[in-house]
């Protein structure tokens, strides 16, 4: 899937089961199962197709998994769950994959559904304690031919070379 066929925007939407559900607040959960999916309530003009990133959400065996379904073209939304599970944002062709098994922290809230049923509602995700590590740029312009030549045969700039 290429995701930068999606603008920008921050909305989320989310799907979650009635039983023993999630309390309002901040929570840490770990993502079971990722899955791309066509949703109806998705399409619009910059998703057509209603594509969206959806993710089961696992608490603790004592609360209710919540699915939490974003429209790929919400691509600050995405942009944050990813770092809040210390995943890159998407580029190109990107694999969803990847986020599952890792930890995210969410804010929830308790909503009513059209229906009359209680779900909770994934409000936001929040970026972890440990942000993503920078990219590291390696300046290749101003360095010698010997720095060079260490650079790429992996040798430290200590080696004497007798």
């Amino acid at each position: 899937m290429n995701w930068d066929d999606f603008a920008d925007t921050s909305e989320t939407q989310s799907d979650a089961g009635a039983e023993q559900l999630c309390p309002e607040g901040t929570h840490v959960a770990t993502i079971g199962w990722v899955k791309i999916q066509l949703k109806d309530w998705a399409k619009g003009k910059n998703n057509p197709e209603g594509k969206c990133l959806t993710v089961r959400l696992d608490f603790s065996k004592e609360i209710k998994s919540v699915f939490d379904s974003i429209p790929c073209d919400r691509r600050g939304s995405i942009e944050a769950l990813c770092r809040s599970a210390r995943i890159e944002p998407p580029r190109g062709d990107w694999d969803e994959t990847q986020l599952k098994d890792h930890a995210v922290t969410v804010e929830t809230v308790l909503a009513v559904s059209k229906a009359g049923r209680d779900y909770v509602k994934v409000e936001r995700y929040m970026p972890n304690a440990d942000p993503l590590p920078k990219a590291v740029v390696e300046r290749t312009a101003n360095r010698t031919a010997t720095q060079k030549a260490d650079a790429a045969t992996g040798a430290s700039g200590d080696d004497i070379p007798f």
